[in-house]
């Protein structure tokens, strides 16, 4: 799998609609982040899609096309890491891990600090020349973490495959003039509240797998489906991918 280790407000305000909390599990196997709440709870982003304009329609056409090289080096959709926009991500997601609960925000964002969670995902995009502060190269990662969770399967297996799609969602949103116009924040603060997602959904898939209740499986990956289609309109489980791709 891309990760295999045990570890696991509001968007901007021009772009935002709503975050809901549905139903997913943490990882109950893990002492530390059992804390954060009921391990039946997960967070699924209900983000309006302007906020890439990466349609389902959009990102499908994209999929057709065979885009030069990537290079993120120079890219304007690169962003710097502050501590301001981290805390102001982190603590939203311990709103949401803590289910409102004031008294409990401060303790859930120690317990989601302390997991490394941004470190994690920094670790599964370097062996694919990825770069977590390229919001294209997290929204790629985003739906390749995401299509392994929901289908079960190895995306590690298919490294071309991957590599064919990040050069697809690089000449989408590369084009995009909305994007263009994203602050140095605004580019973080998507960027960190994705990367969170696709670790939470990650872990969540594993940790079920291992209970070994298909049900609970199910109902989790159920939500990872639904979550990812609010994101970005793209249902996972009509895509296979391959080494050409996802088809």
């Amino acid at each position: 799998m891309l990760v295999t280790s045990t570890y696991e407000t509001v968007c901007m305000k021009s772009l935002r609609t709503v975050l809901i909390l549905v139903v997913i599990a943490l990882i109950a196997g893990n002492k530390t982040l059992a804390q954060i709440g009921n391990p039946g709870l997960m967070y699924q982003g209900a983000f309006n899609n302007a906020m890439f304009l990466t349609t389902k329609g959009a990102i499908e056409r994209g999929m057709k096309s065979r885009p030069s090289a990537v290079n993120t080096a120079k890219s304007s959709l690169n962003f710097v890491s502050t501590p301001e926009v981290h805390n102001k991500v982190l603590e939203l997601i311990a709103s949401l891990a803590a289910k409102g609960d004031k008294d409990k925000i401060k303790s859930a964002a120690a317990i989601i600090e302390k997991a490394n969670f941004l470190d994690e995902f920094d670790k599964v995009l370097k062996p694919y020349g990825f770069n977590s502060h390229n919001m294209p190269d997290v929204f790629t990662a985003f739906i390749v973490l995401s299509w392994q969770a929901v289908k079960g399967s190895d995306a590690s297996k298919y490294p071309e495959g991957i590599q064919i799609f990040r050069k697809q969602i690089h000449s989408v949103m590369n084009g995009n003039a909305t994007l263009s116009k994203f602050t140095n924040a605004q580019k973080q603060e998507m960027s960190e509240t994705l990367a969170y997602m696709a670790m939470l959904f990650t872990y969540g898939n594993q940790n079920q797998i291992k209970s070994g209740n298909t049900a609970a499986l199910a109902a989790t990956r159920e939500n990872i489906r639904q979550g990812v289609i609010k994101v970005s309109g793209i249902d996972l489980t009509k895509y296979t991918l391959s080494n050409e791709g996802f088809n």
